[in-house]
């Protein structure tokens, strides 16, 4: 054991005859050790001063079992809770909801607008239609043949001239 727990020991009063007489001896002898004897001493009177003595308006018993009662109140309470709980599942669900109504009126937004205001033909079905698409471009052309076989892009009047003409 180290000198200054044995000094507190002595303090404390923990220690034989034998030993607190050495104690003594040694805190006659080193100047530091008589001083950290009187700073542990002045450390227990302080403490000891300070401790204030709470008196429980009850019995011991009596306040020990409030708290138990007070701890099952709070567990009964939680038990009864806990089917509102179960409705967790509820605050996952709206936000879902939500996301899934956004996501359907876009689609449907999305979907009404896929002409992006480009004018379409039909084509009569005595006609033949051929198209190519140009991403680079970004555009579409359409050749259709009437008849007679000759072909002329869509929106082109074409005249109608006779063979002898051609």
């Amino acid at each position: 054991m180290s000198t200054e727990l044995k000094l507190q020991a002595r303090l404390d009063g923990e220690l034989d005859a034998r030993e607190a007489r050495e104690i003594d001896a040694l805190v006659e002898q080193n100047a530091q050790q008589a001083a950290l004897m009187q700073e542990l001493s002045w450390t227990k009177a302080a403490i000891a001063a300070g401790d204030v003595e709470v008196a429980l308006p009850e019995t011991r018993e009596f306040y020990w079992s409030k708290i138990a009662r007070a701890i099952e109140a709070e567990e009964r309470k939680a038990a009864t809770a806990a089917p509102a709980e179960r409705s967790g599942w509820l605050k996952f669900f709206y936000p879902a909801t939500g996301l899934a109504a956004m996501a359907a009126v876009m689609f449907v937004i999305s979907g009404s607008r896929s002409n992006d205001g480009v004018d379409t033909e039909s084509v009569p079905e005595d006609m033949n239609a051929v198209s190519f698409r140009s991403e680079a471009e970004k555009m579409s052309v359409v050749y259709v043949a009437d008849e007679y076989g000759s072909f002329s892009p869509v929106g082109q009047e074409v005249k109608n001239e006779p063979e002898a003409d051609k």
